[in-house]
């Protein structure tokens, strides 16, 4: 399966990027593709967890936690219903600690392209590169928000909005 990741400095402590990660029903705040956010299970953290992401557009892809490590800040779902040409998909992200006030963010996405060959060739000139644009654009979304408190909404741009996390 094709790997794509991206990885990312962010000066903030790992402890406050992983409450704002492990917040798995709550991604559209630092998400600048998805507008909202229906949790699907009782818990919205964790092994088990799931949500669907509807995406700016009208698309969405649902997404279940199958491996979280609070200790160590990573999680790995499986996305499912997603309307783009690839398969068999698992994506997570997970933060390591640099020092007391920067952390590194990892984001990362195995899957299958569709369409054999075809899909094997499309994957190799756009599809990766799409992929690493998204990763950049979710992982400039993550430290803005961390920074400013705001939602980022369509585009990575922030909103008027502050996060209910922020907000307490």
């Amino acid at each position: 399966m094709p790997i794509a990741k991206l990885t990312r400095t962010i000066d903030v402590p790992a402890s406050k990027i992983w409450a704002v990660l492990s917040d798995f029903s709550n991604i559209q705040i630092f998400h600048p593709n998805v507008q909202d956010v229906d949790q699907l299970s009782e818990m919205d953290r964790g092994l088990g967890a799931s949500r669907r992401c509807n995406f700016y557009g009208g698309d969405s892809a649902v997404e279940e936690i199958i491996e979280w490590d609070d200790e160590r800040h990573f999680f790995t779902c499986t996305v499912t219903e997603i309307s783009a040409p690839i398969l068999d998909v698992t994506a997570g992200m997970k933060v390591d600690e640099i020092d007391s006030q920067s952390s590194e963010v990892e984001i990362y996405m195995d899957y299958t392209p569709k369409w054999g060959i075809l899909g094997t060739l499309i994957n190799v000139l756009v599809l990766r590169f799409a992929m690493q644009s998204i990763f950049n654009k979710v992982l400039k979304g993550l430290e803005l928000h961390l920074k400013t408190g705001k939602m980022i909404g369509k585009d990575g741009k922030p909103t008027l909005q502050t996060s209910q996390a922020n907000a307490t």
